[in-house]
């Protein structure tokens, strides 16, 4: 039953009643039964019952529940993938222009905003960390990059600590944490104590900004398809995802997070961490070669968003362009048909 509540509100954008079902999923089931089941659905939240409509709609952990159990895959058809294939071997010498072609695909092929960053090179990782006193319980931290760049930030610690003592944790840091990304950095953070454990935690903080800043150039297109989605249209709760998409470092804290996730991955309405996006879901994914050369593909809408067409679009193109990438690294130039006839067509 909540699969059927979630397919046809997304197909119809309207609550829906017991006797739709019956008419267009069960017509062997009674209205009453249909109703007892939706009443046992509300009382575990997964629907609502909006308003006075007799209709119900899907929570956000209803459609989290229907997202890791119920959804079927609607990938691209042999057609679409050809066209798409076609598409990206047009531009394939120009890098440049992945990001811009791939956010276009998405965004028609899901009617949703898609959001795609240029192939960024590297990483953020450590090369050197030093603390200097300031105060008895206070120091600067300054972190180096393996880009060169430097970031600094006041860190106050448990206890007050002599300058040999910081010398000799961001000595000790320096070794433990060398060429270490912000995942890496949390990971070894929490087997340390005391002091050594607090800094790290805040190198690693440092570099997850490091990272989401490198996420501030992205392609945008398709927010006419948001904005004419019946959520959006007669109301301000688009005005929210306009600014994300306009203000580049809200948009990177959003997308830096796909860095962190395996294969695709959807955030729900409420579970976004961002509070002007809870009227949205976001479906997105890394693409490229670990991380020598990646970049964030994201599809976002409203919550109502068709999400087995979603996650199978975004999956495609992931993997049509770390295919891209791979081949690029490697200075692999062979003939498209080469590869049309097996490597992407999935």
């Amino acid at each position: 039953m909540l699969k059927y509540v979630v397919e046809e509100y997304v197909r119809s954008a309207t609550p829906v009643s017991s006797e739709t079902i019956v008419r267009r999923y069960e017509p062997t089931v009674s209205s009453a039964t249909v109703r007892s089941e939706f009443a046992q659905l509300e009382d575990i939240g997964l629907i609502s019952h909006p308003h006075t409509s007799a209709g119900r709609v899907p929570t956000d952990p209803g459609y989290r529940f229907f997202v890791e159990h119920l959804m079927q895959s609607e990938g691209p058809t042999a057609a679409e993938q050809r066209t798409i294939q076609h598409q990206f071997h047009q531009v394939e010498p120009d890098v440049d222009r992945w990001a811009h072609l791939a956010s276009s695909v998405l965004a028609n092929a899901v009617r949703a905003a898609a959001v795609v960053t240029p192939l960024t090179s590297a990483r953020a990782r450590v090369r050197r960390v030093a603390l200097l006193g300031v105060q008895d319980d206070v120091a600067l931290l300054t972190v180096l990059l393996g880009s060169g760049g430097v970031r600094q930030q006041v860190q106050h610690l448990d206890g007050s600590s002599e300058r040999n003592d910081l010398e000799i944790v961001g000595n000790r840091l320096t070794v433990l944490l060398d060429d270490a990304t912000a995942e890496r950095v949390l990971a070894l953070a929490a087997t340390l104590t005391g002091a050594d454990a607090q800094v790290a935690a805040a190198v690693a903080r440092i570099l997850e900004q490091a990272d989401r800043q490198a996420f501030e150039e992205v392609y945008y297109e398709g927010l006419g398809h948001v904005l004419s989605q019946p959520e959006f249209t007669y109301s301000q709760k688009a005005v929210p995802l306009v600014q994300v998409l306009e203000r580049s470092q809200l948009l990177g804290s959003l997308l830096s997070e796909a860095l962190h996730a395996r294969g695709v991955h959807v955030v729900i309405g409420a579970e976004h961490p961002l509070e002007e996006m809870r009227e949205t879901s976001a479906v997105f994914a890394r693409y490229g070669s670990g991380d020598e050369a990646h970049g964030v593909l994201c599809v976002v809408g409203p919550t109502r968003m068709p999400y087995g067409r979603a996650v199978a679009m975004v999956q495609f193109i992931a993997d049509l362009m770390n295919i891209l990438v791979a081949d690029s690294l490697a200075g692999d130039r062979r003939p498209a048909a080469r590869r049309e006839r097996g490597t992407y067509v999935t």
